[in-house]
C-alpha cells in the first residue's frame, strides 16, 4: 500500500507539472498571436508609407525612407521572435506528451502494485486459514 501512495504522489506531481506546461503553452501561443498581429500592422504601415506619392522635399522623402527601413527592421525582429515562439511551442508540446506518457506508466504501475498487494493479502489470509485449520 505504501508504494501505491508513493505512485499517487508522483502522479499528482506529474499532473501539476503538466498543468504548468500547458499554461506556458497557452502564454506562448498568445504571445505568438500578438507578434503576428503587430508584424502584419508594421507591414501594412510600411506599405502605406512606401506607396505615398506626395513628396514635399528631399528631406521628407529621406525621412520616409528611413521610417520604412526602421519598420522593416522591426518586422524582421518580430519574425525572428515568431520563429522562436514556434520552436518553444513545439518543445512544450513534446514535454506535454512526455508528461502524459509518464502519467500513463505511473497508472499502470499503480494498478500492478494494487494487484500485487491484493494477492499478498489473499495469500496471508489463506495461510492464516490453513494454520488455523491445522490446530
Amino acid at each position: 500500500m505504501k508504494k501505491v501512495k508513493q505512485i499517487n504522489l508522483l502522479q499528482t506531481k506529474e499532473r501539476l507539472k503538466q498543468q504548468k506546461t500547458i499554461s506556458h503553452l497557452i502564454q506562448v501561443q498568445s504571445e505568438a498571436d500578438r507578434c503576428l498581429k503587430v508584424s502584419n500592422d508594421l507591414e501594412e504601415l510600411a506599405r502605406d508609407k512606401a506607396e505615398e506619392k506626395q513628396v514635399g522635399n528631399a528631406y521628407a522623402f529621406q525621412a520616409n525612407r528611413q521610417l520604412v527601413q526602421k519598420l522593416m527592421d522591426q518586422r524582421e525582429i518580430l519574425l525572428n521572435r515568431q520563429e522562436f515562439l514556434e520552436q518553444e511551442k513545439l518543445a512544450t508540446s513534446i514535454e506535454i506528451g512526455r508528461s502524459k506518457a509518464k502519467n500513463d506508466v505511473l497508472e499502470k504501475r499503480k494498478i500492478k502494485e494494487k494487484v500485487t498487494d491484493a494477492r499478498n493479502k489473499n495469500s496471508k489470509i489463506d495461510e492464516s486459514r490453513f494454520v488455523s485449520g491445522k490446530r
